[in-house]
């Protein structure tokens, strides 16, 4: 993962867990309001409420100050300051008679496992261990002096065997936090290449259909050149003549069939027009009508009210969406089934999302992650070429959309259409031009 994106990740997840340190600092201080409002062990002092702030309002990641430092030493910082406040906290509440309170560890541990890297959560497991260690040592001694609302104090080889015991599960904690960590984050990048590996087989076999669409279609003009010839020529008979005739139909075919396969892996001059995405669904189906008809499928609209339209080729689009209604008829068979097409808005990248979900027989792992192969399909051998698909990836790219599929194998397939809001400046730029 490279540096830039790391921070990035970073900073969304900087953003949350200062929602969540707002969150439990505010919810602790509710709790000791009503531990001293019902009469239980007050806790509230000038200096208890002034750390519960420094967590709660201070120690915070404002984007203001993210913006002028190392994300990735800033991080460090705001850990160190974490944990010396639940120190404090454990030392006000009791020290090492009040043990609860350090999950509050546990949690800094396991956001450095889950936020950042291996290093990270050896700082949160040693600097936990210091300081839990030094506060308490420093309340037993005296040093500190007692503030807590009930006094006493446990033996001095039960007081080691705590602090001994507390230490050995900070590293044990922090073991599993950087080994689950390492784990997840694995198993995310191996999903990420594995989608990227097939979205750049997609293109690859686009780019591939394209070139071998052309050559095709300059064998079969200079068929078509051929039969014109042995037309006009004399002396032929009725039978030849309707021979050469079927030959020219199947020319005209076949190349008209090639046309629209090479349109998907190139640039389209078409003229890429504000567009209600219902409208085009609605169009696909009416299209599809006759063969929905006589299926044994229902179809379930899911269709969210007032979305933002999308720049896009009409078309085109309706051309994809075909593909993938008619993959989910072929994936239903003749078996009772449902397809359900829905819509959403996602505010997160201003897209609009389109999927098709349907209950046919689904996919297998391998399977899936064969979909980018020249040629491949599940269907049979001849129901289809398996080009359907690549044909609506190549659409959706050039929408600067993707496609997304989860499927299982005998639980159907989910196809997830991502498509970006229409703004004027798309427009403008795609006019005339097309999108690649």
């Amino acid at each position: 993962m490279s540096t830039g994106r790391f921070s990035e990740e970073l900073l969304k997840k900087y953003l949350l867990a200062g929602k969540i340190r707002f969150l439990s600092f505010t919810l602790l201080l509710l709790f000791l309001v009503l531990m001293k409002f019902f009469g239980g062990y007050s806790y509230l002092n000038i200096f208890f409420t002034s750390l519960i702030i420094v967590e709660a309002i201070l120690n915070q990641p404002y984007r203001f100050i993210l913006r002028k430092v190392d994300i990735s030493r800033f991080q460090y910082f705001q850990m160190t300051v974490d944990i010396i406040v639940i120190s404090w906290v454990i030392y006000y509440m009791g020290g090492i008679q009040a043990p609860v309170v350090t999950i509050a560890y546990y949690a800094v541990i396991l956001w450095a496992g889950l936020a950042s890297t291996s290093s990270a959560v050896f700082f949160a497991v040693a600097a936990s261990s210091f300081f839990f260690a030094l506060f308490i040592l420093l309340g037993y001694t005296g040093i500190f002096l007692p503030v807590a609302p009930f006094s006493g104090k446990v033996p001095l080889p039960q007081l080691y065997s705590l602090i001994i015991g507390n230490i050995s599960f900070f590293f044990a904690f922090g073991y599993f936090s950087a080994y689950s960590s390492r784990t997840l984050k694995a198993l995310e990048q191996k999903r990420q290449e594995e989608s990227l590996r097939n979205a750049h087989k997609l293109l690859a076999t686009g780019h591939l259909i394209g070139s071998l669409a052309h050559d095709m279609l300059n064998y079969l003009f200079s068929i078509r050149g051929y039969v014109k010839i042995l037309l006009e020529g004399e002396k032929r008979s009725r039978e030849d003549i309707e021979t050469l005739e079927s030959i020219e139909r199947l020319e005209r075919k076949s190349s008209e069939l090639l046309l629209r396969l090479s349109k998907f892996s190139k640039k389209t001059a078409h003229e890429f027009a504000r567009t209600d995405i219902h409208k085009t669904l609605e169009e696909t189906l009416e299209l599809l009508h006759p063969l929905l008809r006589y299926s044994r499928i229902s179809i379930e609209k899911m269709f969210e009210a007032g979305l933002p339209e999308i720049s896009a080729d009409a078309d085109q689009l309706q051309e994809a969406f075909v593909s993938l209604v008619l993959n989910a008829i072929d994936a239903i068979g003749n078996k009772e089934g449902k397809l359900i097409i829905r819509t959403g808005f996602l505010k997160k990248g201003e897209s609009i999302k389109v999927v098709f979900e349907d209950t046919g027989r689904g996919m297998s792992h391998e399977a899936l992650s064969r979909m980018g192969e020249l040629f491949f399909t599940t269907k049979e051998p001849r129901k289809g070429l398996g080009l359907g698909l690549m044909t609506a990836y190549g659409i959706i790219s050039r929408h600067h959309g993707r496609i997304e599929v989860e499927s299982r194998e005998g639980k159907g397939a989910t196809f997830s259409i991502i498509l970006p809001v229409a703004r004027p400046k798309d427009e403008q730029a795609s006019r005339g031009a097309g999108i690649p």
